[in-house]
C-alpha cells in the first residue's frame, strides 16, 4: 500500500517557480524515488500512437 505524498499544490508550485527562476528543473527525492519536473519548453512532445514498424498507407 502506498502513502499519499504530504506536499500541497502550493508547495509544488513554489518548488517549480523557485527552480525556474534559478534556471533549473526541480528534482524531488521521496525515499528511493526521484521525481523530475521538467519545464514545458524542454519536455518531449507526445508521439503518435503508431509503431515504427507499421506501414503507412500509400507508401511502399
Amino acid at each position: 500500500m502506498t502513502k499519499p505524498l504530504a506536499l500541497t499544490r502550493r508547495q509544488v508550485t513554489a518548488l517549480c517557480e523557485g527552480a525556474k527562476q534559478a534556471g533549473y528543473a526541480p528534482v524531488v527525492q521521496i525515499g528511493n524515488v526521484f521525481v523530475r519536473l521538467i519545464p514545458e519548453q524542454h519536455a518531449i512532445p507526445p508521439q503518435d500512437s503508431r509503431r515504427i514498424d507499421e506501414e503507412e498507407k500509400g507508401y511502399l
